[in-house]
């Protein structure tokens, strides 16, 4: 079994966190059916349920690769997810590349139209931070060590750079299918376009979440910085600012969010590809490195 999951880690990966996220997400739809996220966020149960099911993939990585590589694997995945050491303009662009797409797609939609409203600063937002803390646990935490500290390097050592985004992006978008029976979570599934769009967005973000890693020398806080900002920028810092904003006028600024973002990614795919193979040591040492991106 272990030279099995050895010789097929990405499918051996796919298959145990569909098992764990289906187990804690169809339970989740078993107990309390389509209830909102609001209504269950009150609900102690429920709350470890989407837990359970959002920690999936790390859950996934960390028991693959203790069982696979032992304590030497899970010592350098450790490594990996406490990496801090990197140049500080990765640090700026995991944390404020997704916040600046997000403000330059808004003030784009202003240019051009009223509908967001004014600027209303709520009387509630210094309890933002909490929220925002909040945000920190419930997706980034949870994934990214099995996204882009399991999943990615071994894509590298079989694909492009290219590749590996599109795969990664589109098991990425296709694992929240649970979620989405959860009114507030996801696209919901009867929204073909919308989640069409879901996709694309995914795919977009895990190349520009893969450039980052890999300047990062395969940091997964780069990645988790990336990934918390990217959940939060639009939702979390910029929508409360606008309580008059319909729900369109919202759509229409994640449709410019979504071409800034196929504008940043040829560039993350193009750094990407330049860093891995620059680094790379000479005599046929390249799948070497891509191992720890």
């Amino acid at each position: 079994m272990k030279e099995r999951i050895s010789h097929h880690p990405v499918l051996a990966f796919i298959a145990l966190t569909a098992a764990i996220t289906g187990s804690g997400w169809g339970l989740l739809l078993t107990i309390y059916g389509r209830a909102p996220i609001d209504a269950l966020i009150s609900q102690p149960i429920a709350i470890v349920l989407i837990y359970t099911g959002a920690t999936g993939p790390s859950l996934a990585a960390i028991i693959l690769t203790g069982y696979t590589k032992g304590k030497d694997g899970l010592r350098e995945l450790g490594h990996r997810f406490t990496r801090i050491k990197f140049p500080a303009g990765t640090w700026l662009l995991a944390m404020g590349l997704p916040l600046l797409l997000a403000v330059m797609a808004t003030l784009l939609h202003s240019i051009f139209s009223e509908t967001l409203g004014d600027i209303v600063l709520p009387a509630w937002y210094r309890l933002l931070p909490p929220a925002l803390f909040v945000a920190l646990l419930a997706g980034p935490l949870c994934e990214e060590v099995g996204w882009r500290g399991y999943l990615q390097p071994h894509l590298l050592n079989r694909f492009s750079v290219t590749g590996t985004a599109v795969i990664i992006g589109t098991i990425w978008c296709f694992w929240h299918i649970p979620l989405s029976f959860t009114p507030g979570t996801t696209p919901p599934l009867s929204s073909p376009g919308a989640w069409g769009l879901y996709w694309v967005d995914t795919i977009l973000i895990s190349a520009i979440m893969l450039a980052i890693v890999v300047h990062a020398s395969g940091s997964i806080l780069a990645a988790i910085a990336f990934h918390w900002m990217s959940n939060i920028a639009l939702s979390g810092i910029l929508q409360p600012l606008y309580p008059a904003a319909t729900d369109s006028a919202w759509s229409e600024v994640q449709q410019i969010h979504l071409v800034l973002l196929a504008i940043c990614t040829p560039i993350a795919l193009w750094l990407a590809h330049r860093r891995i193979n620059s680094d790379a040591e000479p005599n046929g040492h390249l799948q070497q490195r891509r191992q720890h991106l």
